[in-house]
């Protein structure tokens, strides 16, 4: 098995799969409050999938591309090359062309065209800069212009002005990078951007409404980091901000209704052994962290495994067996109906004009899944 982004699976307390641990604050009434919505179980995948990507296209249907699809995560399996559609109106997957290499802690952002663009990640080689574009109208995935820069374990966000920023990860096991780069689909090319002010790889990233995008925490040569920063596309630089309550790895984020970021979980060191139950709130106006709710689970591995909805509520997915909303309104967390079976890690979820898709992850015995489920 690889080392790195998957390193600290199989290390992890039972206590996740349960419940927050024992540190943990105690639940509050209203955050295990049933929250309307309900867990349904839906039309499995072709292949078991963990740290996948999972990408809305323009017309509602799902891209789910790559992922480790064996027992342990181990390279090169030959189904991190596969990828397949999910289909809201049928509840269904089919397959759909195959990338060019298998990957696996990649990334997959869709631009302003229509087509996705498929980063980096794990390949039987060792981490990858290579990248690829699908077509949806195709069906095919074309090779895209390389990284300068290996990357796992980083963050890929679209901007307003539809170019993507990749920031950081892993170029190596072990070995954090502060590099960045920009994506311009319209010229078909990567350019270097300035530095962050710290190597970082599982890091939190959020696009803010001033066109900024947030990066926060992570790992930072083997210490887990608190600092945050945030990136100008203007002028192509990152500048620090203030620094979150408490570090954290493997986090998730988002960007709330009104403006502010909510940083969720992650874990305080790589074996994971106390998962964060609470969250964190930057607010963009005082470049500043506040404490957050706190959930019901402690969770991480839950980077790609959040996602607001139409309302503002917010569904948490990934990292324990029951997912979690947090009420914007009444700024709590509340459960959602139904469980998925065992505690999933790398679970991907994406939102759907009706409901949030959730695909794949893996168990506490790093043992990937082909399920998937709609929450609704």
């Amino acid at each position: 098995m690889r080392v790195g982004a998957l390193v600290a699976a199989a290390l992890l307390s039972t206590a996740c799969a349960s419940g927050p641990v024992a540190s943990s604050p105690a639940r509050s009434p209203l955050a295990t409050a049933a929250s309307g919505l309900r867990l349904i179980q839906v039309g499995s995948m072709a292949v078991p999938r963990a740290v996948q990507t999972s990408t809305r296209l323009a017309d509602g249907r799902v891209l789910v591309a790559g992922g480790c699809t064996d027992a342990g995560c181990n390279l090169g399996s030959a189904g991190g090359a596969t990828a397949e559609i999910f289909d809201p109106r049928t509840r269904a997957f089919k397959p759909t062309g195959r990338m060019h290499i298998s990957r696996d802690d990649h990334q997959a952002v869709l631009l302003s065209d229509g087509r996705v663009l498929i980063a980096g990640g794990w390949a039987s080689q060792g981490v990858t800069a290579t990248t690829e574009v699908f077509d949806p109208r195709r069906g095919t995935f074309a090779m895209g212009p390389p990284m300068g820069t290996p990357r796992s374990g980083f963050t890929a966000v679209a901007m307003a002005d539809g170019r993507v920023l990749l920031a950081g990860g892993e170029t190596a096991a072990h070995d954090n990078t502060a590099t960045a780069e920009v994506f311009d689909p319209w010229r078909n090319t990567m350019q270097a951007v300035g530095d962050m002010s710290v190597p970082r790889s599982a890091h939190a990233a959020t696009l803010l409404p001033n066109g900024h995008v947030l990066v926060a925490g992570g790992i930072s040569r083997g210490v887990i980091a608190a600092s945050a920063e945030e990136f100008d596309p203007a002028t192509g630089r990152f500048r620090a901000v203030g620094s979150l309550k408490t570090a954290r790895y493997k986090a998730g984020s988002v960007t709330l209704a009104d403006g502010r970021a909510l940083v969720i979980g992650g874990a305080p060191d790589v074996e994971a052994s106390r998962p964060f139950v609470s969250t964190e709130v930057y607010d963009p106006a005082t470049s500043t962290f506040s404490a957050g709710p706190s959930m019901a689970h402690g969770r991480y591995k839950l980077i790609d495994s959040v996602v607001r909805l139409g309302s503002g509520d917010v569904v948490v997915a990934g990292g324990a067996p029951t997912p979690e909303i947090y009420d914007a309104r009444e700024g709590v967390f509340r459960s959602v109906q139904g469980t998925l079976g065992a505690t999933r890690l790398f679970l991907t979820a994406t939102g759907l004009d009706r409901g949030v898709l959730l695909v794949g992850g893996y168990d506490l015995r790093i043992q990937p899944t082909a399920a998937a489920w709609v929450i609704e």
